[in-house]
């Protein structure tokens, strides 16, 4: 089978690897991009929702009655591709951003807690997405969710008491990053039913994922603009069941639009019309500690695998897994839609099996380099 290694400035060698297998519970750096279209309805009207894009999120309307929206969510998680240096120059900041770095009531940037603990974790830092990723591994690593009804969520208490919620997570990460010169603000928006993190409920005795309100973070970086991260799911890019309602401090909020709903409490439907997704998993991460998705970044730190898995005919297989063994012990990736991808591969020779329902299982061995990418596509047999 050919072997195509597939070089670019984000592939460049880093870090000397050891022991020949993957390591668990990192974060996983994907790319490509994900569309999701949705009809939402309500007999009583759907809410205003506008239209936004920055450098990781397009959001824009299609259609819109009195009861709908048809509303198209597309991300990119293409490499992030900044190279702004750090701290960030006063001159680079226009004046109409300086609000966003300033001290609100729940978003205490000059509280000396906040504010040391910021400058301490991004010491010696060289370019805003290492002092953001230094900002928003730290919180992730350090807060535990808890939206409890006691919980104060305001960024001063959350890095006191190390609990918050996603509203806790986005107060505390906007005052750091605002602490040492990073323009943030809050994100609102809402998650529909189905989505992992939504609330379970029951419905005629059937309990679902019922969606609900979210908050999450927008940074600012010089050269490219601005960009999203939910700090409980992803960093520098929301997936596209995140749907914008407003922005703090962005003259599109609802606030000057009345009439109509988003919740599901009331009579809310959310039908996928159309998606497309066409990202994978291409790195794998030492930090933060707890899995979480990501953008690349920097150089590729571990091996990747990747490619398609078709039949005898070309068709792509939908579904299937490729097991990765160590000894007697397999570690399973999952593929769907014929396309796989094995991440966090250090070097050493590894046995791999391909299998899905219907086809023969195919076993084959990997010699992988150091900090290699490798495009190999697979056909099966059929039984």
């Amino acid at each position: 089978m050919k072997r195509l290694v597939v070089f670019s400035l984000s592939l460049l060698l880093a870090l000397t690897l050891i022991a020949p297998y993957p390591l668990e519970g990192k974060t996983k750096v994907l790319t490509g991009g994900h569309v999701v279209v949705y009809d939402i309805v309500n007999p009583l009207g759907v809410e205003y929702l506008p239209n936004y894009s920055n450098n990781s999120y397009r959001q824009e309307i299609l259609m819109e009655d009195e009861f709908s929206k048809r509303v198209k969510v597309e991300v990119n998680v293409n490499p992030l591709n900044s190279s702004a240096r750090f701290p960030i120059r006063p001159d680079e900041i226009p004046s109409s951003m300086q609000r966003f770095l300033s001290d609100e009531p729940k978003i205490q940037t000059n509280d000396r807690g906040i504010s040391a603990k910021a400058r301490e974790l991004v010491r010696g830092t060289k370019y805003v997405h290492e002092a953001f990723a230094d900002i928003a591994d730290w919180i992730i690593d350090n807060v535990t969710y808890d939206a409890g009804p006691t919980v104060r969520q305001d960024a001063k208490s959350v890095i006191t008491t190390r609990r918050g919620s996603c509203v806790g997570f986005t107060c505390l990460c906007i005052a750091m990053l605002r602490s040492v010169g990073i323009p943030a603000r809050y994100a609102h928006g809402y998650l529909p039913p189905g989505y992992d993190w939504g609330i379970s409920k029951k419905y005629w005795g059937v309990k679902i994922k019922g969606g609900g309100f979210h908050a999450w973070v927008e940074t600012y970086y010089p050269d490219i603009g601005w960009t999203f991260s939910d700090l409980e799911h992803s960093k520098n890019f929301s997936d596209p069941f995140h749907i914008l309602r407003y922005i703090d401090g962005v003259e599109h909020t609802p606030r000057y639009y009345k009439g109509g709903e988003l919740d599901v409490e009331n009579a809310t439907t959310y039908t996928i019309f159309r998606e497309e997704n066409t990202t994978l998993p291409i790195d794998q991460l030492q930090s933060p500690k707890k899995t979480i998705l990501g953008r690349q970044r920097r150089p590729q730190e571990l091996g990747t695998v990747y490619g398609s898995v078709t039949d005898g005919r070309g068709k792509m297989i939908p579904k299937g897994e490729v097991v990765l063994w160590k000894g007697s012990r397999g570690r399973v990736f999952p593929f769907e839609h014929g396309r796989f991808s094995v991440i966090g591969l250090t070097v050493g020779n590894f046995k791999v099996t391909f299998r899905a329902t219907g086809y023969q299982t195919l076993n084959k061995t990997w010699d992988i380099r150091e900090k290699e990418v490798i495009n190999i596509n697979v056909k099966l047999t059929g039984e």
